[in-house]
């Protein structure tokens, strides 16, 4: 007989089961059942007939079985019952209709199939039915929860197979940037698109534990793994591609070690929704995704060892930090790109006389006050992503894609093209560079910086160290022109005092590290004009050592 066990998917698992052939001696029988026979006539047409049997009384037939025929053709009726007997022939259907071992058929059948949803991870014993009833909605849908039961049997077969064999294959790691020729050129010029990819191929990674559903921060990963110290590097290859035509391949000579944890996530039928996909982008950690649901056919628990640790379908990176790394590295090469630099010239060259139709000093203003923006935004993004609560998304910084950087940038080339360069520096545009430590320190708040007070911004100046100590003499004119020597407190004028007295020692003895370039003090000068006559009396200035001819 046959038997079927419908498993969570919806899938039916049919099973064939049956008795073995056995020979037995009938001690008793009753003719309950209707035979199909064929009867053949003279002239060889051929009638299909329904025969019912049944045995009348022992003492009226001496116990044999009477075979009644029903005939409605008259040539059948005129033929007697030795006749139509020798016409007559049975035909082969005989069949079980009942069997006295159904019901440990059935039951052997059944378990074969429920076996057989298990083996396919469509279905759990009733072990696991009853502990997941224990954590299960009351009045939930069914469907739902047959859904939920397919969902939480693959993620536990997954994380035992993390569990158990301490490793699994990661897919490749990609990077793409492009950068479109500017809307000046469009028709007019050469647009060539410039395209780059970094790519790094699929690795297998070892672990050395495997923690399962442990909070990290805002999320529970379904898998949090420890990467092994022996693991390799990270190693990949660099693609140049203009107008859709490879142009050249490059080994990246960066090699960075793999982050420590791996988060794993393992999704059925849903994915990663936004809002956990910002809690892992948060945490900045290596997180993978393994979508079930793509896989075709049926899955064994044999396929599914085999996919965690062998293969990559069915993979795919949710975040990584190299993403962001890889993402502005490939942008400044695009800067550097030959075409790039071709793009820059030309726009220089359609935009000069404009930049060159208003004073430096015009440029200068429009150039603080797009940075005062910019770094007031992030200031307050950076706010508000501190009292952000619930699962929503977070604010995104702005970066170098936003209107306030684009207007940034043209107020820096602007600026270059009256011959004061370096405007668009990190040195100076970084949340903590000279331009918003000075605007700090000018207007006594700050800017860059999540404070109120100019002194805080300074007081983060007087701790930091390596080459930040070069552009000191720089802050100590700024505090004496903007007085803001003013706002002090006592402890804070001799703690101001004491880095003072200590900066004019370092600068008296020519120490290097607090020697500053004179590369940025042209510019410095139109921006800060109050500062312009003590910049150029070039106290703390680097002064190059010219080579003896």
């Amino acid at each position: 007989m046959s038997r079927t066990a419908t498993g969570f998917s919806g899938e039916g698992y049919e099973v064939w089961v049956e008795a073995p052939a056995e020979r037995r001696a009938i001690s008793h029988a009753q003719l309950l059942d209707r035979v199909t026979a064929e009867l053949t006539l003279d002239d060889g047409r051929k009638l299909q007939v329904d025969l019912t049997g049944h045995r009348a009384p022992f003492d009226a037939c001496d116990g044999q079985a009477i075979v009644t025929i029903a005939l409605s053709d008259p040539e059948l009726a005129m033929l007697g019952p030795e006749e139509i007997r020798s016409r007559l022939r049975i035909l082969p259907d005989v069949r079980w209709c009942a069997h006295w071992n159904d019901f440990a058929l059935a039951a052997s059948g059944d378990a074969m199939a429920s076996q057989a949803a298990c083996d396919a991870l469509d279905s759990w014993t009733s072990e696991d039915e009853a502990d997941f009833h224990l954590h299960l909605t009351p009045d939930i849908d069914e469907n739902l929860a047959r859904q939920l039961r397919r969902e939480t049997l693959l993620h536990r077969e997954v994380k035992a197979i993390l569990a158990r064999e301490l490793r699994i294959s990661t897919p490749s790691l990609e990077v793409k940037v492009s950068r479109d020729p500017p809307d000046e050129f469009i028709g007019e010029w050469e647009s060539e698109a410039l395209r780059m990819t970094w790519l790094s191929g699929p690795q297998k990674l070892q672990l050395q534990d495997v923690r399962l559903e442990r909070r990290l921060g805002r999320i529970v990963p379904d898998v949090l793994g420890t990467v092994s110290s022996q693991q390799d590097c990270i190693r990949g290859l660099t693609d140049i591609w203009i107008n859709g035509s490879f142009e050249e391949e490059t080994e990246d000579p960066h090699h960075p070690a793999w982050p420590k944890i791996l988060l794993v996530e393992v999704t059925v039928t849903h994915g990663i929704d936004d809002a956990k996909l910002e809690r892992i982008r948060d945490l900045d950690l290596p997180s993978i995704e393994i979508k079930l649901d793509q896989l075709g056919g049926r899955i064994t628990l044999d396929n599914l060892c085999d996919l965690v640790v062998n293969q990559t379908v069915g993979k795919s990176w949710v975040h990584h930090p190299l993403f962001e790394v890889k993402r502005r590295q490939l942008n400044a090469a695009i800067d550097k790109h030959p075409v790039t630099l071709r793009y820059h010239e030309r726009l220089v060259e359609l935009r000069r006389p404009v930049w060159l139709s208003r004073p430096a000093k015009y440029w200068g203003q429009r150039y603080l006050e797009a940075a005062t923006a910019f770094h007031y935004a992030n200031v307050s993004i950076r706010r508000a992503r501190r009292q952000h609560k619930g699962d929503g998304k977070k604010p995104g910084f702005l970066g170098t894609e936003s209107d306030l950087w684009v207007q940034l940038m043209e107020t820096a080339e602007a600026l270059a093209a009256h011959e004061l360069p370096g405007a668009a520096d990190p040195i100076m545009l970084d949340e903590a560079g000279l331009v918003a430590r000075l605007l700090s320190i000018q207007r006594n708040t700050g800017v860059g910086y999540d404070v109120r007070s100019g002194y805080q911004v300074l007081n983060a100046i007087m701790q930091s160290g390596g080459d930040n100590k070069r552009w000191d003499t720089l802050y100590a004119i700024a505090v004496r022109v903007y007085g803001l020597e003013t706002y002090f407190t006592d402890e804070q004028a001799q703690k101001y005092r004491a880095w003072r007295k200590n900066l004019i020692a370092k600068v008296d003895a020519s120490d290097e590290a607090y020697m500053r370039p004179a590369i940025f003090d042209a510019l410095l000068s139109v921006l800060f004009p109050e500062m312009a006559e003590r910049i150029r009396k070039g106290y703390g200035l680097l002064v190059p050592i010219v080579p003896k001819s």
